[in-house]
């Protein structure tokens, strides 16, 4: 049976998960329609806390996030996980379906869990995700959780979604350089060890302790067991302490950028990365300007900063081929400020005429 977009807006402002489920579909198969939907929706954008967390294969990540989710329902919060999948080579569709790992958390409509797959997204994200947040956001969701495949230099896709990341990072974590080159750390606002009960754990504890100074704001460590519950109140509270204290970030889900747009550049990005001849997610940051965003211009702005260690030509680089890019993709990318000696350069992208 066909719904309108204007019943799923009415469905979505109700909190009918029915609605939701058909919405979100819609954003994996359909952005455009997406978009329309999101912009009947504008004004119950914003709302939802979201929270990115990320980390290695087998680090317990879907484990955490249902213990997570339980006592956030404990706490009276209303809860959405989007739970970001490898692809089936087969079907295309979510391949471990972390709504089964992770388990429905209660019956009265106050969480709700999705699966997605990747589907060939390289930075950990399918391009559908952001619009798939916002949407959990309009449907009235406290917190959103955005859970994705795992970690790398690629995958920092998560932090432009999320006000709040968690990386998390099993027992043995080795040598503690190998932290330090994982380019998502630098931007991680918790960290978290789990199977702290363990002194592979504890061992992983002290390595973090180590070199969490010489990232941007040596972020918290919280170690955790899923297992006896220990530390999960801890890291909880310092969760819903940044919800009550940090707003939306322009980057993430309550950003005014067009949707569609959005997305159109989430698959640049990946295209880029897979074209240029040099490790460009550990030489450069892309990063949604804040306040440089907006339906009314259908414009979206980008910084593009070099990170330590990268050179002067990366930057050119990277210039030549979002421009480039941009023109196969039906994008119009202008350069608007360029700053070769401090390593930044900002960038608007509109669809082209």
């Amino acid at each position: 049976m066909s719904v309108s977009i204007d019943d799923l807006a009415r469905g979505i402002a109700a909190a009918e998960r029915p609605a939701l489920a058909r919405a979100l579909s819609l954003a994996e198969r359909d952005s455009t329609a997406a978009a329309a939907l999101l912009a009947r929706l504008a004004q119950r954008l914003g709302r939802a806390h979201v929270i990115g967390i990320t980390g290695p294969p087998g680090a317990g990540k879907s484990t955490l996030v249902g213990v997570l989710v339980r006592h956030f329902l404990q706490l009276g919060q209303r809860v959405a996980v989007l739970a970001v999948d490898p692809s089936s080579p087969v079907s295309g569709g979510a391949l471990l379906g972390d709504r089964f790992r992770i388990g429905e958390a209660d019956d009265d409509n106050r969480s709700f869990i999705r699966s997605t797959a990747t589907r060939g997204s390289l930075g950990g994200l399918t391009g559908a995700a952001r619009q798939m947040v916002q949407l959990m956001d309009a449907a009235g969701y406290d917190l959103v959780l955005v859970e994705t495949v795992g970690t790398g230099q690629s995958e920092i896709d998560v932090a432009r979604l999320a006000d709040s990341l968690l990386v998390v990072f099993p027992p043995g974590l080795g040598d503690e350089m190998q932290a330090i080159k994982a380019g998502i750390l630098e931007l991680a606002d918790l960290l978290v060890v789990t199977k702290c009960d363990t002194d592979g754990a504890r061992r992983a504890c002290q390595a973090l302790q180590t070199v969490a100074p010489l990232w941007r704001n040596a972020p918290p460590i919280h170690p955790v067991s899923a297992l006896s519950g220990e530390g999960i109140a801890a890291l909880a509270e310092a969760v819903l302490s940044r919800a009550r204290n940090v707003p939306p970030s322009a980057a993430g889900p309550a950003a005014p950028a067009p949707p569609a747009l959005a997305a159109s550049f989430d698959r640049l990005r990946a295209e880029l990365e897979r074209r240029l001849p040099f490790d460009w997610a550990g030489s450069l940051s892309l990063q949604l300007q804040h306040g440089a965003c907006g339906e009314e211009d259908g414009r979206l702005g980008v910084v593009c900063t070099l990170r330590s260690g990268g050179e002067a030509f990366q930057l050119g680089a990277a210039a030549a081929g979002l421009i480039l890019l941009a023109a196969e993709m039906h994008l119009d990318c202008v350069v608007e400020e360029m700053d070769a000696a401090g390593g930044k350069m900002h960038l608007a992208f509109r669809h082209a005429a």
